[in-house]
């Protein structure tokens, strides 16, 4: 079982292996760089214009010393990787490293002289500068290498020998830079090597971009106009540094007003928020006020919603009551106004008068019957609800009156009524009244829902226990 301080243990261990390898890469990092300091050196007087490669040093230094650095990762952006690879293009691979290299010395000089008067670590201040002059001038000997080789390769005759190989150059060298770096990020702080190049890429296409294209123009302007060419170049980037100083210092003094006017608003927001505090002590007292009349407001909410709800209960059996009535008044309208048109037309023996008579009286009584239901509504206003009034009924009976009463209806359309009677009583437990009206809405809707000519079936019989 492995305990907390066998973990801590292990930890110092690969800290203390990683930190060996930083060193031994550092002082690779420095000799390399030394060692392209010298060759660069060895070919600067063996050149044919040494003062033009002099005056590319000056500037590459200058322009490194004016870098202008975005605050996000470990990455920044600087015009002497674009002078040092106009070196490459004008003198060689090592002329490229050369300058560079005396970028970062040039650099180190100036940070040097502005801490003068603290206390340094020249180890690691040397360890620090030995890096950087080894990662900058193998990656622009990379990037002037790469940069010859694509202009043999390609020539110069054509757009794309004359653009490609600065853009692929550039790529070569900056990516060179980066990995150089991210592997002594990695070596020191112990972070994975991609993850510390994915937190640095945004500066990739602006290094690309100044690389390739500040390279390209300044090697043009210095073939073109020789010395003048690079004070052309040199000119804006001195004023660039004046005005960055500049915006520098009126920026710091802005940031110092800002921080007092932070301070006595800061003071101002203390003395609110105290009388804030008790203004919200008074408002907490009124909230807990209001929060008991809602609760009141609520509770007769719901009081009045039940009675609402009851009341529109009432009211919905109102209006269908009075729409079934309603439904229900047609048949016996029809069927006295049927037998008796019979009746004025025709001269009917006397026992088919009695019978045709009855079919209008029963219609007449169903009619009553309907009116005395009207008057119960009354009841459901009043909230009394319809009680059924059960008793024993012959459903064979009242069936037959229904037969009867439906029967001029159907002649009138002439629809053929079939119904075969029952000869044995079927006594059920119900409310005649409503039952029979029951049977006659079912028995009239047929009526009026079949078409001319047609046929409707009544039956009815026991089926066990129940009737059908």
């Amino acid at each position: 079982m492995t305990t907390i301080n066998e973990s801590v243990d292990a930890t110092s261990v690969r800290q203390a292996h990683r930190d060996t390898i930083r060193k031994a890469y550092s002082t690779l990092l420095s000799v390399v760089g030394i060692g392209l300091i010298l060759a660069g050196v060895v070919q600067a007087v063996f050149t044919d214009s040494p003062l033009t490669l002099i005056l590319l040093i000056g500037l590459g230094v200058i322009s490194q010393i004016t870098m202008t650095a975005f605050v996000e990762g470990n990455a920044g952006v600087s015009v002497s990787s674009a002078v040092s690879l106009t070196a490459a293009y004008l003198y060689g691979p090592l002329a490229g490293a050369l300058v560079a290299a005396m970028a970062e010395v040039g650099l180190w000089i100036m940070h040097t002289y502005s801490k003068r008067h603290e206390d340094q670590d020249w180890q690691r201040s040397f360890e620090l500068l030995g890096v950087n002059v080894g990662m900058n001038a193998i990656a622009a000997l990379a990037a002037g290498i790469s940069l010859r080789w694509l202009m043999n390769l390609w020539g110069t005759a054509t757009i794309i020998g004359q653009v490609v190989p600065w853009l692929i150059s550039a790529i070569i060298g900056d990516q060179v830079n980066m990995w150089l770096l991210v592997y002594i990020i990695h070596l020191a702080h112990g972070v994975k090597p991609l993850q510390v190049w994915r937190e640095n890429r945004w500066a990739i296409p602006i290094n690309v971009l100044v690389m390739s294209v500040g390279g390209g123009l300044l090697s043009l302007a210095v073939q073109q106009f020789d010395l003048l060419g690079i004070a052309i170049f040199f000119l804006p980037i001195v004023l660039s540094s004046y005005s960055f100083r500049l915006t520098v210092n009126n920026t710091k003094k802005q940031m110092a007003k800002l921080e007092e006017m932070v301070a006595s608003r800061t003071v101002d927001l203390a003395e609110a928020n105290e009388q804030l505090g008790k203004s919200y002590q008074q408002l907490e007292k009124i909230n807990y006020q209001l929060e008991d009349t809602n609760k009141q407001l609520e509770a007769t909410n719901s009081e009045l919603a039940v009675a609402y709800e009851e009341v529109e209960s009432l009211s919905r059996d109102k209006d269908a009551f009075l729409a079934v009535l309603t439904h229900d008044m047609r048949t016996p309208l029809t069927s006295i106004k049927g037998y008796s048109s019979i009746l004025r037309d025709r001269e009917l023996e006397r026992e088919q008068q009695i019978k045709i008579a009855k079919v209008i009286m029963h219609s007449q009584d169903t009619l009553l019957d309907i009116v005395n239901n009207i008057l119960e509504i009354e009841k459901l206003q009043s909230g009394v609800p319809i009680l059924l009034e059960y008793a024993q009924v012959d459903l064979a009976l009242i069936t037959q009156r229904v037969v009867e009463t439906i029967a001029a209806p159907a002649r009138e359309k002439g629809i053929q009524l079939k119904y075969e009677q029952v000869p044995t009583p079927i006594m059920v437990t119900a409310d005649e009244s409503k039952i029979e009206r029951v049977i006659t809405n079912l028995a009239s809707n047929a009526v009026k829902y079949t078409p001319e000519e047609g046929c409707v079936t009544i039956d009815v019989r026991t089926n066990g226990r129940f009737a059908v």
